[in-house]
């Protein structure tokens, strides 16, 4: 998904999602909680490394359980996260994504 934002919708110089498509999915529609937006099935916000306090955007799918896939187009990363936390509070689901990417990973990269 993060070359795919980036390049377009090209992948090995063929353009395999169409980049009105895109530009669509990754444009806010509306405001959602925690100062979030959402496009097309695409969640859109912004993280904080612990250490530098300097936003970086992302483009996300949020699943049930803690399940996350984050694309920070300005990284040039992807973080997956897989959780299992199926039976536990919508809080507890987030908790584990709300420490590791900005305590963990985020520094690792900016």
């Amino acid at each position: 998904m993060g070359h795919l934002v980036r390049a377009g919708g090209v992948w090995n110089s063929g353009q395999i999602v169409p980049r009105d498509w895109l530009k669509r999915a990754i444009t806010p529609a509306v405001m959602i909680q925690d100062g979030r937006r959402y496009g097309y099935h695409w969640y859109l916000g912004a993280s904080t490394a612990a250490a530098s306090q300097r936003l970086e955007l992302w483009v996300g799918g949020i699943g049930w359980g803690g399940q996350r896939l984050y694309v920070f187009r300005e990284l040039d990363l992807v973080v997956a996260h897989y959780c299992g936390n199926y039976q536990k509070p919508i809080t507890e689901q987030r908790r584990i994504n709300s420490v590791v990417l900005p305590e963990v990973v985020l520094p690792s990269f900016v």
